[in-house]
């Protein structure tokens, strides 16, 4: 990085700390001093846990007796910021990030780590070295084709200045945590039949409807409109039509993306970063694969059962006697995938139901499975290829690991050329004679503009246009901190908000006065209905009255949306309430702009099936939440007991 350090004339060892102090040194003696305080105050409060309190002999979080480090904090905070940002492309501001409560979750996580190490401690659990040696021997970092490899292991730690001993006492450290997280939920072993039954039926009940949609295009050749009339109404809702405040910024940048592609990346840094972050570049095994299916529902008869299953295991021997199988797919299959021979593409372990996935992923290449049964219906599958697992290559990744460290190096880097210009203006009096003392400061200016179409500067980062559009004209901004970098505004000129004449918008005026009276209509009639049906009038009756076609929805699920009609999916959750004894809603419902009237018919829920897929899966799932719901409410009860004293940074 020295080339970029050089040519903004700042010594790259010089920390952030020694750059202010020599800063203040050199302006011991102008009036600017009070200034540069206040900055810093703002710096320190605004800013919370960072690198300059990484040498804090204090505790940033302390749990009964065992303390978490701010050190440790940071890198717990580091790393699920990376993997909040991998997660949107690599590119997400640290304030959106602060705004979603990351810095609170990893606080959290912290505690309830802690917790479970001392509950392991308090239930005799003990890690051994035996343990600690499989699970490192097991770590691909560590790894040389596929075997470990003391070499490596030793290279690694040391490129992360750790000593072994360090490091596998930190892994039995977390180890511990995982075993009692594992031990409490292990209390609980058995989903009851009753349990499994109850989500079946949440899972698999069907209900019919008949339904009116009431919408507002009806009304609006009804509704009277002349001069008056939206004359008055303008009075009531004047404020919707006022106009934006609109601003004009002269304003210098200092974004991460530019100042990040001024910095190079010594290769040695790339290696260590893929080396330190192999796990988010492995791919797990693809298999591609054809089928044929052949639909039976968990519900439908014995008969079509046995039909469906003879039929599957005599294309089958077809297909394993040499017949096309893509031609097959296209002539018998009833599956979505029949257009494209039953072509399922790549996918990996986990993606199909499992009765599928386990019969996939046991062939070889080119085999022709048996006929293979799911709660879809009766599958012959055919592997057509396997991508083995695999990790991706440094030069694969290299652009997105320079993008990653150059953006984390432009922070610092930003924020000092920021702090430095800032400085420059203010000792200058004013931007304008800043400008002229230095000739290559780069002062931008925008044209007007209003929030709502704010110039590329500022339009990803919410930070840059509440901090602009809070300027007086003739005003000049703090330095202020976004999501993607440092800028200083200077406020050029703001035309403020006005009110139209009526002639100015009499034409939206009055296509907004029939909407929003349309509207009312299609509500206050859905209401006027609603009350009728619930009084004993029948639906048919009120349709018919109404002069709007009554719709039968035919049976739905909440499961499998593919079974549903037109009505809205929006409004299931309330359409599953109904039943014979309260066939409708309170309320009308409302999709846009609208209306539904609706009223049960009829329901059913399908046989339960012993031994079948979705039983398993329902068994394993519940059991699962139930073991999560203990370990919660253990963690509730050992933190509520626990005292928990946290830094006043944090």
């Amino acid at each position: 990085m020295k080339s970029f350090y050089d040519a903004i004339n700042i010594n790259p060892n010089l920390n952030k700390n020694t750059f202010m102090l020599r800063l203040l040194r050199n302006k011991a003696q102008s009036t600017f001093i009070q200034i540069i305080v206040v900055i810093i105050a703002l710096v320190f409060i605004f800013w919370g846990v960072g690198a300059n309190m990484n040498g804090s002999r204090e505790a940033a979080l302390l749990i009964n007796d065992e303390e978490v480090s701010f050190q440790e904090f940071q890198r717990a905070y580091d790393r699920a910021y990376e993997r909040f940002s991998d997660q949107f492309g690599g590119n997400v501001p640290k304030g959106l990030a602060e705004s979603l409560g990351i810095k609170q979750q990893v606080i959290n996580q912290l505690i309830q780590t802690s917790l479970l190490r001392q509950g392991a401690k308090q239930m005799g659990i003990i890690v051994s070295s035996e343990e600690i040696q499989v699970i490192i021997k097991e770590m691909v970092q560590f790894q040389e084709n596929g075997t470990f490899n003391l070499d490596q292991y030793k290279t690694v730690l040391a490129s992360n200045r750790l000593a072994p001993s360090k490091f596998e006492a930190s892994m039995r450290y977390d180890k511990l945590s995982e075993t009692a997280a594992r031990e409490i939920g292990n209390f609980i072993t058995v989903a009851t039949d009753f349990e499994v039954q109850e989500i079946f039926n949440q899972n698999n009940k069907e209900v019919s409807l008949n339904y009116l949609k009431i919408s507002p295009s009806a009304f609006s050749d009804k509704i009277e409109v002349n001069d008056k009339i939206l004359s008055d109404w303008l009075e009531t809702v004047k404020e919707q039509y006022k106009t934006e405040p609109q601003l004009q910024l002269k304003y210098l940048a200092f974004t991460y993306d530019s100042v990040g592609k001024k910095i190079e990346i010594d290769q040695a840094e790339i290696k260590k970063y893929y080396q330190d972050n192999l796990s988010q570049y492995q791919i797990s095994e693809q298999r591609h694969a054809r089928h044929i299916l052949l639909t039976a529902g968990e519900n439908d008869p014995e008969t079509l059962h046995s039909e469906k299953g003879s039929k599957a295991a005599e294309i089958m021997e077809r297909a394993r006697e040499g017949e096309d199988f893509a031609e097959l797919a296209k002539k018998y299959s009833e599956g979505p995938s029949k257009d494209s021979g039953g072509d399922l593409g790549f996918f990996g372990p986990g993606s199909m139901v499992p009765a599928f996935d386990t019969a996939v992923f046991a062939m070889k290449t080119g085999e022709i499975s048996d006929v293979v049964k799911t709660r879809f219906g009766y599958h012959v599958i055919l592997l057509e290829e396997i991508t083995p697992p695999a990790t991706r290559e440094l030069t694969e990744v290299q652009d997105s690991i320079i993008d990653t460290l150059q953006r984390k190096a432009a922070e610092s880097i930003a924020f000092q050329m920021a702090n430095g210009a800032y400085e420059g203006i203010i000792g200058a009096g004013s931007l304008e004679k800043y400008t002229k003392e230095n000739s290559a400061a780069k002062i931008l200016e925008t044209d007007f503009f209003t929030r709502s179409n704010p110039p590329e500067i500022l339009s990803n980062d919410r930070e840059f246009i509440d901090k602009a559009f809070a300027l007086n004209k003739g005003e000049l901004s703090s330095l202020i901190k976004g999501g993607s970098g440092y800028a200083i505004f200077y406020a050029k000129d703001i035309i403020e908000p006005a009110f139209p004449t009526f002639e100015d918008v009499k034409d939206r005026l009055q296509a907004d006065y029939i909407k929003t009276k349309s509207q009312e209509k299609a509500g206050e009639t859905a209401k006027e209905l609603l009350k009728d049906v619930r009084s004993g009038k029948e639906l048919k009756t009120v349709a018919s009255e109404q002069d709007v076609k009554m719709i039968e929805s035919g049976y739905l699920s909440q499961k499998d949306s593919t079974k549903n009609s037109s009505f809205p999916v929006e409004l299931l959750s309330q359409a599953f309430l109904l039943s014979s004894a309260s066939p409708f809603p309170e309320e009308p419902g409302q999709v846009g702009d609208d209306y539904y009237l609706y009223g049960f018919t009829d329901s059913k829920i399908p046989e339960l099936i012993d031994k079948s897929d979705e039983i398993e899966q329902l068994k394993n799932e519940l059991l699962r939440f139930k073991q999560q719901q203990l370990l919660s409410a253990w963690l509730m009860h050992q933190e509520k007991n626990a005292k928990i004293t946290r830094h006043q940074s944090l």
